[in-house]
């Protein structure tokens, strides 16, 4: 019959040091049961029970002044202890994913090639659906656009951009992609020379800001807009229809130019 565990033995069960139960026995947090015929400290088997929930509200950062408490309310059971430390462990589960969610989101604003900090990425873009958007489809900008020139491009124009540089340019498209829905608005057809010009300027906005931007170019991004991919839903955020009028507005543009 085990008449109770060795400091050595019951440090082992309970993944402590023999020193750290010395200290516990020591402050009176956790004391042996009995002891041997030779004076040893022994603990039964309750015992080791309470020193593994003590390293379980360790782990979870209670202070041991806090856990005497919690070992010390009279009518607390077992199972009250388990749904104690679940609750911790849910709270610590919810703050790792709050802060796993603002890892990723810097890491995707780098992969775009926004080299701000946080305050100065919410003056440039706010908090709105286009900044979720454009940095929750980071990875998928860099799957599709990651091997071409233009990705590469941009992502090296981009980073050296300080917010200044960036409130700049959001400047510009603002008020490119406005006359664009409010061409759109007034009924100017996307062939018109008005609409034409417009999605000119928007060439010439891309190319000087993020990447060289020919007509061939130039058709593959209207291409994205008119199949309402991330940048579409930007436009058709302004005023549904707009990812489209943009499209034919590049596409006639283009051929006019070709032409």
């Amino acid at each position: 019959m085990n008449e109770g565990h060795t400091v050595g033995a019951a440090a082992d069960l309970a993944g402590m040091s023999v020193r750290t139960l010395h200290y516990y026995d020591q402050i009176g947090l956790v004391r042996p049961s009995s002891r041997s015929a030779a004076g040893y400290r022994l603990y039964t088997d309750g015992d080791v029970a309470v020193l593994q929930r003590v390293a379980f509200y360790r782990e979870l950062g209670l202070e041991l002044g806090d856990i005497a408490e919690i070992l010390g309310a009279p009518d607390a059971t077992d199972e009250d202890h388990l749904r104690r430390q679940r609750d911790l462990v849910d709270q610590r589960i919810s703050r790792f994913r709050d802060m796993l969610a603002v890892i990723d989101k810097e890491l995707a604003a780098r992969a775009v090639g926004i080299a701000l900090t946080p305050a100065e990425r919410r003056a440039v873009f706010g908090e709105g659906p286009f900044v979720e958007r454009l940095l929750n489809h980071a990875g998928d900008a860099r799957r599709e656009w990651g091997d071409t020139p233009e990705y590469v491009q941009r992502q090296q124009r981009t980073a050296r951009y300080g917010e200044q540089d960036w409130l700049k340019l959001r400047k510009e498209l603002a008020v490119i992609n406005q006359g664009l829905a409010d061409a759109m608005e007034r009924g100017v057809g996307a062939a018109d020379p008005v609409a034409m010009d417009l999605a000119e300027e928007l060439r010439k906005h891309t190319d000087r800001w993020f990447h060289d931007c020919g007509y061939a170019v130039h058709r593959q991004l209207a291409a994205h807009y008119r199949d309402n991919r991330r940048s579409g839903r930007n436009y058709d955020d302004m005023v549904p229809g707009l990812s489209r009028y943009v499209h034919d507005a590049i596409v006639a543009n283009c051929e006019r130019a070709e032409s």
